[in-house]
């Protein structure tokens, strides 16, 4: 079955939904691993065109705006600040600004006082000067070891977004997982007690409407400032939907007079 059919029905038909907690184990998981790809596509265009344009930056426009700049005992200083955008990218030089308390633009590479920071739908990852090694270095050194790095990014971009596809989706399965585990309880609530795999499966299914919703947010740079509680909100509602309308069997009585001659 088309794993795009499965994402229709997570709009369109949540009996077809539930009929889907029959199904492989396998395929359920697959899904999953399916469905946080598509998630990330947007962090991966967002991280690979931050990447890209604020390296164009820093090895074109920021040798020739900014005559002097230099890192000494771990700390940048520099002759003036600088501030470049480009293709909604934006490359940041500010010795004033500590990477702890610094704001940074959605999309953004900058070189502060203390570290250097790359930012990707509005997602911050700061990188102190001491963790790189980077004690004492000049203008000129500076720039040589940016060169040298070109060659390198090809191979840490990519492992870059391996790692952080393998993060996400080990929480991803933990999250499945917790969410499965409440419907034991909620079962108990409503005496429908269903296996742990059916249970699994519907939690999994469940997470993909608001998954989806929020890739879309992310892929037109918009941000909610509940993000996270209104996510497990509306999933935990789907999921709760799911899982007390599974129709439940019942059990056939057995008749007192079966059995019985009439002579």
């Amino acid at each position: 079955m088309s794993m795009l059919k499965k994402m229709a029905w997570s709009f369109t038909s949540f009996k077809k939904i539930r009929s889907l907690r029959f199904e492989h184990t396998n395929k359920t998981i697959g899904f999953v691993l399916f469905l946080t790809f598509i998630s990330l596509l947007p962090t991966f265009f967002f991280m690979t065109l931050t990447i890209v344009n604020g390296y164009h930056i820093a090895t074109t426009d920021l040798p020739k705006s900014v005559s002097s700049f230099s890192i000494s005992n771990s700390q940048l200083t520099s002759s003036q600040p600088f501030t470049k955008k480009v293709n909604g990218t934006a490359f940041i030089l500010n010795p004033s600004q500590s990477i702890e308390r610094f704001h940074s633009p959605a999309h953004a590479i900058g070189f502060l006082k203390d570290g250097i920071y790359i930012t990707t739908n509005s997602q911050t990852q700061t990188y102190s000067y001491k963790l790189l090694n980077w004690h004492h270095k000049d203008k000129n050194e500076l720039l040589n070891l940016l060169h040298e790095q070109k060659f390198s990014l090809y191979i840490l971009v990519p492992i870059a977004m391996l790692l952080l596809y393998v993060l996400t989706s080990g929480l991803n399965f933990l999250s499945i997982t917790c969410l499965a585990y409440l419907g034991k309880l909620i079962g108990l609530i409503t005496k429908k007690q269903l296996p742990f795999k059916q249970l699994w499966a519907l939690s999994a299914y469940s997470t993909v409407a608001f998954t989806l919703l929020y890739t879309l947010f992310e892929a037109f740079s918009l941000s909610l400032a509940t993000h996270s509680s209104l996510y497990w909100i509306g999933t935990f509602f789907i999921y709760l939907l799911l899982v007390t309308r599974v129709p439940i069997r019942k059990k056939v009585k057995p008749n007192k007079d079966a059995g019985t001659n009439v002579f």
